[in-house]
């Protein structure tokens, strides 16, 4: 597998855009993203020191667990310098208000991961023993990620009293609060200017001092008192942007040097790694808090396609990162399709060794068990979709007699291949060994089978096909696509596997088992398909019929695919199944796609109400994505908001349709995303998703979402996670902590 770092180009441009888009509205911290369910947050300031903290299991306790509190022990407490004066002067007031450790019962030793496992918690934060209660392992997770959501920083000078509080009504840092937007934006420029020089590859020699920016600190009853704040040096930031790989040469001994500082920077309190950021001191504060959670939706689920752009591995952690930090439990994982098929198969070698990119672009056991692994430790499920019987391009590659032979008018082959042939048993053999295969890797109950996009007019071209339709008295393609379905059920169910498939192969009127999970991703209004009125001649089986198309706005294939031109089959590969939805360069958002996402006439309701009434008035359990394609439209601005104000039950049904909703997912589809802007394109935008599938439904007051959305995506910014704008305005996130922000993004 490659490594991360040699597919980002350099990051000075993309640090300045990041910069460029933080707002001066600053927001309380340690606001919650999603918003719990319960929340009593009282006015009573306590004080964390990360030399003393402690979490201690009370209940059962696992790896997984243990490895949380390594984990959110750096998340919590993510700067070295934290220095407390010596314990015998502070006051007995400051020691009462000083938490000592966090008693975290688990009262199951379960530690299964599935669609109903039990998510929920309930966390006391006080002094000096905090309380979190949960049934399994992964409710303690959802709760150390919401105590590490509310602790503040603080930066303080060697002067400063330990007695000293900000207020949990005041924002903690006010920059220059007198001070125009672009004053302050003058101010941050002067302020960060040797780092912007460096970052623009400009010689800063005359400009590398450190420089102080003012910052305003609210005390509990003290006024405020302007105080210098340091910005420190960043010549590590730059030794690990010139560590990264480079493709001309041998990357070898980059790479280890990169893994290094890598290491290094891991280690959040490595003193070697951050002794230049010694003056950098804070103190850790949080309010006395009363939380009980639980998830609204059992399925939270993000989608990335690593088919048409593959994701490295580490991307892809990044990605379960930014999931756990909003509580999403899903990673679906479309892993192959018409472009690339990068799953390799021990039973089926040449569908990865000819249907992928490169011997580069494959995911190999080790690296799928790799990420099944890290998504189980921040309590998220990993679901392989391997889409058929079209979207299967990259299939035939290797195996091309699994696909079926189109033809052209004068019922000669044209040369393209289709979805799968279903009139063979070797293409079910072929699926057995994939699902067997797939069934022993991925360990998750539930596979998803796809469906969606078949198109039908090669079928109906094929003289082979008609024939064998007319043989087992099936007279239309929707017969056709419902005795394969059932097929692949059947095979899934045998690999001991529940199956979700695309919302199409019930619009196709084909007969689905009750315990079929149907997933609805058309947001424009679905009329009775075409293909199931559409019969075969019987008595002229060869007679050219009417073409159907498929239900598509647009088509964007992978740059990347170019790459195997060489390797090419002579018989040329339809790829008609490809097309799944507008990318950027088709219709953006708000220009009028038809059907669009976020544009309706008064009274007008969205194409998915009809299509979930519908679905789930046939007793067939549901989940949603039509309202959420987060890969359509632009990547900046308040796009967030319009997946925010989506009600997944606002559709009309009764209490019993809308108990079958299990949920929804986000959808990243890869045309125009790698793993150089996946992340900035993802994220936060996919936490919107993330709040509307966790807390209650009456959690939709945009304003104070929007406040608490910028200081998650600074938490983000803060950890290496590169993140798209949440505002059109110009933002401003966490000025004071400039020099730790600079450090912490490289």
């Amino acid at each position: 597998m490659w490594h991360y770092r040699e597919w980002l180009p350099p990051r000075r441009f993309v640090t300045v855009l990041l910069l460029l888009s933080y707002s001066f509205e600053a927001a309380q911290a340690g606001q919650l993203w999603p918003k719990p369910q319960s929340q009593t947050l009282s006015s009573h300031v306590l004080h964390l020191d990360p030399k003393q903290f402690t979490f201690c299991s009370k209940g059962y306790t696992s790896s997984i667990l243990e490895a949380a509190y390594n984990r959110y022990s750096d998340l919590m407490f993510d700067t070295p310098d934290y220095e407390q004066s010596d314990s015998n002067t502070l006051s007995k007031k400051h020691k009462q208000r000083n938490i000592e450790r966090l008693d975290v019962y688990v009262y199951s030793f379960d530690q299964s991961l599935n669609l109903d496992t039990d998510e929920s918690y309930t966390l006391t934060v006080e002094a000096p023993v905090s309380v979190l209660q949960c049934h399994t392992v992964y409710g303690a997770l959802r709760g150390l990620e919401t105590l590490s959501q509310l602790i503040d920083r603080v930066p303080v000078d060697s002067t400063a009293h330990p007695d000293l509080e900000p207020t949990s009504e005041t924002p903690n840092h006010i920059i220059n609060a007198n001070e125009t937007p672009l004053q302050a934006l003058k101010q941050m420029i002067q302020n960060c200017w040797g780092t912007f020089l460096q970052l623009l590859g400009i010689s800063h020699n005359d400009h590398s001092q450190s420089s102080v920016s003012q910052v305003m600190i609210t005390h509990e009853g003290d006024a405020a008192e302007a105080r210098d704040y340091p910005v420190s040096d960043h010549d590590n930031f730059f030794d690990i942007v010139n560590d990264i790989p480079d493709h001309t040469g041998d990357s070898d001994s980059a790479l280890q040097r990169h893994k290094k500082h890598s290491k290094q920077h891991k280690s959040r309190r490595n003193k070697k790694h951050h002794k230049k950021h010694k003056k950098n001191r804070v103190q850790y504060i949080v309010n006395a808090t009363a939380i009980s959670d639980a998830p609204r939706f059992k399925h939270r689920g993000l989608l990335l396609d690593t088919s048409r752009h593959c994701l490295p591995v580490q991307n892809i952690k990044d990605h379960l990162d930014a999931m756990a930090w909003v509580k999403m439990n899903v990673f679906h994982w479309h892993i192959v399709d018409d472009q690339s098929f990068p799953f390799e198969s021990a039973h089926m070698p040449g569908l990865s060794a000819d249907g992928a990119f490169s011997a580069r672009h494959v995911y190999d056991k080790q690296d799928v068990a790799d990420i099944i692994a890290y998504a189980k430790d921040r309590g998220i499920r990993v679901i392989p979709e391997f889409d058929t019987p079209g979207h299967v391009a990259s299939w035939g590659k290797g195996y091309p007699e699994l696909l079926t032979q189109c033809y052209n008018d004068q019922g000669k082959p044209n040369g393209e291949l289709g979805p799968l042939d279903p009139t063979r048993n070797s293409t079910y053999n072929a699926l057995w060994l994939l699902f067997r295969e797939a069934a022993q890797v991925f360990p998750d109950s539930y596979i998803h089978l796809g469906g969606d996009e078949v198109p039908f007019d090669c079928w109906q071209s094929n003289p082979d096909v008609q024939d064998w339709m007319k043989a087992n008295s099936l007279g239309s393609l929707a017969q056709l696509e419902g005795y394969f379905e059932s097929r692949v059920l059947d095979l899934a169910t045998l690999a001991g596997r529940s199956y979700i498939v695309w919302q199409d192969v019930l619009d196709n009127n084909v007969t689905l088992r009750s315990d079929t999970v149907v997933h609805v991703w058309k947001w424009w209004p679905v009329a009775a398909a075409a293909v199931t009125n559409h019969t075969v001649n019987i008595s002229q089986p060869h007679e050219e019929s009417t073409r159907l198309s498929t239900a598509s706005l647009g088509q964007a294939a992978s740059d990347q695919s170019s790459s195997r031109s060489s390797q090419q089959s002579s018989q040329q590969i339809s790829q008609k199944s490809s097309q799944r939805s507008p990318g950027p360069m088709g219709c953006q958002l708000r220009e009028g796609c038809p059907g669009d996402i976020g544009s309706y006439s008064a009274g007008e309701e969205p194409g998915w109400f009809a299509e979930m009434e519908k679905v789930t008035a046939q007793g067939f359990r549901t989940l949603l994505s039509s309202p959420w394609y987060i890969n359509l439209g632009g990547y900046a601005g308040d796009d967030w908001a319009q997946y925010y104000a989506v009600e997944p039950l606002s559709f009309k049904g009764s209490r019993r349709q809308h108990d079958l909703v299990m949920g929804g997912e986000a959808c990243m589809w890869g045309e125009f995303v790698d793993a150089t802007n996946s992340m900035s394109a993802t994220w936060p935008r996919a936490a919107a998703v993330a709040e509307r599938l966790w807390s209650d439904q009456h959690v939709r007051d945009r304003h104070d979402a929007e406040e608490r959305l910028h200081e998650h995506r600074c938490r983000m910014l803060t950890t290496v996670m590169f993140t798209g704008g949440t505002t059109t305005t110009f933002t401003l996130c966490s000025l004071p902590m400039c020099s730790a922000l600079w450090s912490s993004i490289c």
